[in-house]
């Protein structure tokens, strides 16, 4: 085989291997939109017996439930509008507040780990036409945002 030939067929090889994984790159397309806190899809995926974390075991399922309830109601009527880069949340009373972010991990094609500017990590999860976003702190479970105009 040529010298010429050998390096064509490198080139070629590149060449088809560069597009084949362009292709196969995770969209990242299905977190950019606007989403509103769903409450009845987050209590329907609620686990079971719900705890808290860092208090005595005879209290840790009623904290759990508690923190849970506090959670949600100050999550209602919470809308985020996301772009490729930024995400902007906006309360029930119309107040904004814009940050960029950078995506920093894809575990799987569902799932994007951002971090804002300010150096918070937030975790989105693809879950049907809903994206979920864990919970941080005592207790532990999965909020619902589902597509909104």
């Amino acid at each position: 085989m040529t010298t010429f030939l050998r390096v064509s067929v490198l080139f070629v090889t590149l060449s088809a291997l560069t597009v084949f994984t362009g292709c196969s790159k995770k969209s990242d397309n299905w977190l950019i939109g606007k989403w509103g806190f769903d409450s009845e899809t987050t209590k329907a995926n609620l686990p079971p017996n719900i705890k808290a974390q860092g208090v005595p075991d005879s209290m840790a399922e009623k904290m759990g439930a508690q923190l849970v309830t506090q959670l949600m109601n100050q999550m209602n009527n919470i809308k985020f509008h996301i772009t490729a880069e930024k995400i902007t949340s906006i309360s029930g009373i119309g107040a904004g507040k814009s940050s960029t972010y950078k995506i920093i991990e894809r575990p799987d094609a569902n799932t994007i780990v951002a971090e804002s500017k300010d150096g918070e990590v937030s975790t989105f999860i693809k879950s049907g036409k809903y994206i979920c976003i864990p919970s941080t702190g005592a207790v532990q479970f999965k909020m619902y945002f589902k597509p909104v105009n």
